[in-house]
């Protein structure tokens, strides 16, 4: 591969299920590469199987990829569109000698391989049909029915230099003759992969370690077909917490469930870049610092451990830099948040007193609904202080009320709707609040818990009542008041 041809990388998944994590990250290393160079990022489907491919999963796919903002340069490639091209080539690579018509059946290759394991040696196919001197019409046997193989060398190595791993050799001889078109028609992935990424001109192939043992087969094929070989890169595994590999059981769940839980898809790249590479000590990044510090010089080559915890941790650091006027698009998209009679600069000011002490953004909805709703909601408040200490309810009720009406009367004053379009915001109300417990003669805490609690219509609200009061329309925290002094 030219050194200096232009990166052309892609992502080439195939749709006979849900795009997981490991994909995921397989694509973003893909992308990151891409950008960093200024190359291109493409995507192919790779939907040869046509029993197990399905439509919603490629949907979900491409769903997924828009949604992490990781969008293809060029159009999509469908392999199901290819198979007279890959029949075509098939042919030709047999008219070369390079590949042959193998006409043993299934059941054939099969007892050959388990002899061969008796006999304590690889399992592989015999080569029966390698020499054969057969036409297309059928073997000498008669047999119709036929595979196409490719016509490996029996002797010597195949290497390559791996960018993350250096040198890499096999030994032909330990190389099958492997299949490119089974019988019954359908080309395999070894075949399919090396013609689609040289029609696509695919300079760097990026993608999981569990595909190493694939790359002297295709490097067979490069050369078969007189092409410049790519370059591979060949990332570690990514590992359940039981240090086995991903899988459902352990950790691996579809992007479209972590968009569902409320991670945002920035976090999750920032989450999955870090397993497997990293950039000193530094472990929150944007996606602008991804693409400028990406390189494979720290890819490292063990497997690297999933860790929901970091996950969550992630997402709530990036929780708290996102615009809450984005936040509040992603709830009503994605959660079905509605609330038309309450401002949306009021319920993004909620979001960013609310955002600093969540994890997830599907935690919003509980906090907000109960702050945008009109009227006071139902409140439990049989275990508040004030009902233990009956002396005390009296007065703190007393308290409550000249609150309410010093602020009733500002608000009135200034025409205002908010205490905070009077100039009175978290500084003023803590003032205000403490010149008032000491008027009464009471504690701060005895005198906000109920507020606080019929304010917020929760017993543990993540926004405090210093931040809610100067923002909430003051006819809104009236009635709740009122509905505190009535308990």
């Amino acid at each position: 591969m030219n050194s200096s041809a232009p990166v052309r990388v892609r992502f080439a998944p195939s749709p006979t299920g849900w795009l997981h994590v490991g994909g995921v990250r397989t694509a973003l290393f893909n992308f990151l590469y891409a950008k960093k160079l200024g190359g291109k990022f493409l995507v192919r489907i790779e939907d040869t199987d046509t029993e197990r491919s399905e439509k919603q999963y490629t949907d979900d796919i491409l769903a997924s990829l828009k949604w992490l903002g990781m969008n293809h340069d060029e159009p999509l490639m469908y392999q199901s569109d290819r198979g007279a091209l890959y029949q075509q080539i098939a042919d030709d690579l047999i008219s070369k000698g390079l590949a042959y018509r193998c006409y043993c059946t299934a059941e054939e290759v099969e007892a050959t391989r388990e002899q061969m394991m008796k006999e304590g040696k690889k399992p592989m196919y015999a080569r029966t049909c390698r020499e054969l001197n057969h036409s297309a019409s059928g073997s000498p046997e008669g047999r119709k029915s036929f595979a196409i193989r490719a016509k490996f060398p029996l002797h010597g190595t195949t290497s390559f230099t791996d960018m993350i791993r250096g040198e890499i050799s096999f030994p032909n001889e330990d190389l099958d003759d492997f299949v490119m078109i089974r019988s019954n028609g359908v080309p395999t992935y070894n075949f399919v992969v090396v013609v689609d990424d040289l029609a696509m001109q695919i300079s760097h192939v990026i993608r999981g370690d569990d595909h190493i043992n694939n790359t002297p087969k295709q490097i067979y094929l490069y050369e078969a077909m007189n092409a410049s070989k790519p370059l591979f890169a060949h990332l570690p595994m990514i590992l359940g917490e039981d240090k086995k590999k991903l899988s459902k059981r352990n950790g691996e769940t579809s992007t479209n469930a972590y968009r569902k839980e409320g991670y945002l898809p920035e976090a999750l790249l920032n989450f999955l870049v870090r397993l497997g590479w990293s950039h000193g000590d530094q472990e929150l990044f944007s996606i602008e610092e991804m693409i400028q510090y990406f390189d494979f010089e720290h890819v490292q080559v063990t497997g690297a451990v999933f860790n929901p915890e970091k996950l969550l941790w992630i997402n709530g650091e990036h929780l708290k830099k996102t615009d809450s006027e984005r936040l509040l698009t992603i709830l009503k998209e994605d959660f079905a948040f509605n609330h038309p009679e309450v401002s949306s600069v009021y319920v993004c000011t909620l979001i960013d007193h609310l955002k600093q002490k969540v994890k997830l953004i599907k935690e919003l909805p509980d906090q907000l609904n109960s702050l945008c709703v009109a009227g006071a909601p139902e409140v439990n408040g049989a275990d508040l202080k004030w009902n233990k200490v009956p002396e005390q309810k009296a007065k703190i009720k007393e308290a409550i009320q000249a609150l309410s009406n010093e602020c009733s009367g500002i608000v009135a004053k200034n025409s205002k709707t908010t205490l905070q379009e009077c100039g009175i915001g978290h500084t003023e109300i803590d003032t205000k609040l403490r010149e008032i417990c000491t008027q009464f003669g009471l504690k701060l805490g005895e005198f906000t818990q109920p507020m606080r609690l019929y304010v917020t219509g929760q017993p543990n609200s993540n926004i405090g009542l210093f931040d809610l009061l100067p923002i909430m329309p003051w006819n809104t925290v009236k009635i709740r008041i009122d509905a505190c002094l009535k308990s």
